[in-house]
C-alpha cells in the first residue's frame, strides 16, 4: 500500500464525554484489541511459514542490498501470505462478525494494518517480537480517512453513531492553525489521568504545524554531541555544553518507595504465591488485586506520568534553543539502545533517543534538515586538526594535541568538529580554514564549564611536555560527577537555610 508522502502534524484536543460515552469507547477499544491480537497472531504464523519456507532461505545468502535479495524476499512473502492487503482480507470476517457491531470496516483495517507494521519491523530486526495486548492495556484506535469510520465534523467527533464533543480553546493559534488544514484521518486516545480514564481526540492534519512568532529558524549549521546525560551545541554564534533536562529533580526515592509499597501487598494478598524464603513459587498465576495495590499502581503511574510530561517539556525547550541557532543540524548516529544498557540510569531518567527522535521531526515541521552520520567513518572523538588519531578511554573528557590544539573539553570539540562532515567524512580542509578564532571560544566555553563546577581547568600544553603528564591532572566522568553533586548539593542547603 503506498503511504503519504505529504507533510502532516498533530492536533490534540480533550473530548467532553459522558459516563455513558466513556462505557461506550471503553468497550470500543477492547472489541480492537480482540481483533488487533487476532490478525498480529495470524501474522506472526505466516511469518513463521515464511522463514520456512525455500525462497527464504535462498534469500538469506543473497548479497545483502541487492536486488535480487529484495526480489527474492518480496516473492517468499507473497507465497505465504505476509502482505497488508492479504490480513485486510483475512480481518474481513470480524466486520460481518458481531465485532462488527462495535467497529467499523476502516477501523478493522486499520488494525490490521498496525499488526503488520509490527510484525514487519521485528521480521526486520528493527524491533522485538510484538506483544499481545491484555485486557484495559489497548489505548488507540484510528480511522483511514476524515469521510468514513472515526470522522470529524464541526467540532464534533463521529464514530458509529457516537458523537462527542471536542474542548476547543478560543483563540488559540495553534489550535486555529490545525481546525483550517485539511484532516488526513482521526485518531482515538485514552490515557489515565491521576487514576481516571481520559479520552482525547488527535486530528492528523495535512501541512506543517503553526510557528510561533517567538521561535524563529535560525541560518547556520549547528553541530550536536549528544550523550548519555550530556549535549554539546556548538555554532557560529554559541558553543555550549548542557545537561539533560537539568530541572527534572530524580524522583527515585518516591518510586522506589511506592515499588516496595507493592511488593509488600502482592505478598499480603497472595502468600500462596511465595515459598517460605520469600521467592515467587515457579507457574503460579493465582492472582488477587485489592482497591489499596490498585491505588498504589495509580500513584506509581501518575509519578512517571509526570515525569514524562516535564522531560517533554525541557525536551521541546532545548530544540526550540537548537533551531533558533541554524537550520542545518549534524550529529552522530548512535545506538541509543546500547547507551541504555551502559547507562540504564541515566537514559531513563533524560531520554537522550526520546530527544533524538523530538528534534527530527521538529526540524522537517520548521523546514531544518537533521544529518546523522556514522561514528565508525569519522571518529571525531579521536582526531585533531593536525591528522592525528589517538583513541581515548570514556574517562578523558579534554581534547589536546601537541599540534597546540586544546586543551577544549572533548564533547565541544567533537561537536565542532560535526559541523564539517560531509557525506560521512570529515573535511579536514574546511575545518582547518575556519579554525581562525574558535580557538578561543571553544576555550572559553570549556572554561565555564569547570568555572560552573568549581573545578580545574587544565593548562595548555608546554613545549616539550607530554600528553601523558598533562593528562594527569584531568578529573574523570566519576570524580566530575562526584563533585558536581556535592557542589549542587552545597548551592540547596545554603539556599534553603
Amino acid at each position: 500500500m503506498s503511504r503519504a508522502t505529504t507533510p502532516s502534524f498533530v492536533c490534540e484536543l480533550p473530548l467532553i464525554t459522558t459516563p455513558a460515552d466513556e462505557r461506550k469507547l471503553l468497550v470500543r477499544l477492547d472489541v480492537a484489541r480482540m481483533v488487533y491480537n487476532a490478525c498480529l497472531g495470524e501474522a506472526l504464523r505466516r511469518l513463521t511459514r515464511v522463514r520456512s519456507s525455500t525462497e527464504y532461505k535462498t534469500a538469506v545468502g543473497l548479497p545483502r542490498r541487492s536486488l535480487a535479495r529484495r526480489t527474492a524476499f518480496r516473492n517468499a512473502d507473497q507465497r505465504s501470505g505476509l502482505s497488508e492487503y492479504s490480513l485486510h482480507e483475512y480481518a474481513k470476517q470480524f466486520s460481518h462478525a458481531w465485532l462488527g457491531q462495535h467497529l467499523d470496516v476502516n477501523t478493522i483495517q486499520k488494525l490490521a494494518t498496525r499488526s503488520f507494521l509490527a510484525v514487519r519491523r521485528y521480521a526486520c530486526s528493527k524491533a522485538g517480537k510484538p506483544r499481545f495486548k491484555g485486557k484495559g492495556w489497548f489505548d488507540s484506535v484510528e480511522g483511514k480517512s476524515n469521510t468514513q469510520g472515526i470522522i470529524w465534523r464541526n467540532g464534533m467527533l463521529k464514530w458509529k453513531g457516537l458523537k462527542i464533543r471536542a474542548a476547543i480553546p478560543v483563540r488559540d493559534p495553534v489550535v486555529s492553525h490545525a481546525l483550517s488544514c485539511r484532516i488526513k484521518f482521526v485518531r482515538i486516545v485514552r490515557r489515565k489521568l491521576n487514576g481516571r480514564d481520559r479520552f482525547f481526540v488527535q486530528l492528523v492534519c495535512e501541512g506543517r504545524p503553526y510557528q510561533k512568532p517567538k521561535h524563529i529558524l535560525g541560518q547556520g549549521v549547528v553541530g550536536l554531541d549528544v550523550g548519555p546525560s550530556m549535549v554539546a551545541i556548538v555554532s557560529d554564534q554559541a558553543a555550549s555544553l548542557r545537561r539533560f533536562c537539568d530541572e527534572l529533580k530524580p524522583k527515585q526515592k518516591s518510586v522506589r518507595r511506592l515499588e516496595r509499597k507493592l511488593d509488600r501487598q502482592r505478598r499480603a494478598n497472595i502468600p500462596g504465591n511465595y515459598d517460605d524464603n520469600g521467592t515467587r513459587k515457579p507457574g503460579t498465576t493465582d492472582r488477587h488485586l485489592s482497591n489499596r495495590y490498585l491505588h498504589t499502581r495509580s500513584e506509581l503511574s501518575e509519578l512517571h506520568r509526570k515525569e514524562a510530561a516535564h522531560r517533554k517539556t525541557l525536551h521541546g525547550a532545548m530544540i526550540n534553543q537548537i533551531l533558533a541557532l541554524g537550520n542545518v543540524i549534524k550529529l552522530e548516529r548512535i545506538s541509543y539502545h546500547w547507551l541504555q544498557l551502559r547507562f540504564g540510569k541515566s537514559v531513563r531518567h533524560r531520554g537522550p533517543g526520546l530527544f533524538i527522535s523530538h528534534l527530527r521531526r521538529k526540524a522537517a515541521n520548521a523546514g531544518a534538515t537533521m544529518e546523522e552520520f556514522d561514528p565508525r567513518l569519522t571518529r571525531l572523538s579521536q582526531v585533531c586538526l593536525c591528522g592525528a588519531i589517538r583513541s581515548k578511554p570514556l574517562e578523558l573528557r579534554w581534547h589536546s594535541c601537541e599540534c597546540g590544539v586544546g586543551p577544549i573539553q572533548r564533547d565541544l570539540f567533537s561537536a565542532w568538529l560535526a559541523r564539517f562532515v560531509v557525506k560521512n567524512h570529515l573535511d579536514v580542509d574546511q575545518a582547518k580554514g575556519a579554525w581562525s578564532g574558535v580557538d578561543a571560544r571553544l576555550r572559553a566555553a570549556s572554561r565555564e564549564i569547570q568555572l560552573a563546577m568549581g573545578l580545574y581547568c587544565p593548562p595548555t600544553l608546554e613545549r616539550g611536555q607530554s600528553q601523558s603528564s598533562a593528562q594527569s591532572v584531568w578529573l574523570s566522568d566519576e570524580a566530575l560527577e562526584s563533585l558536581f553533586q556535592e557542589r549542587v548539593g552545597l548551592a540547596i542547603g545554603t539556599s534553603g537555610a
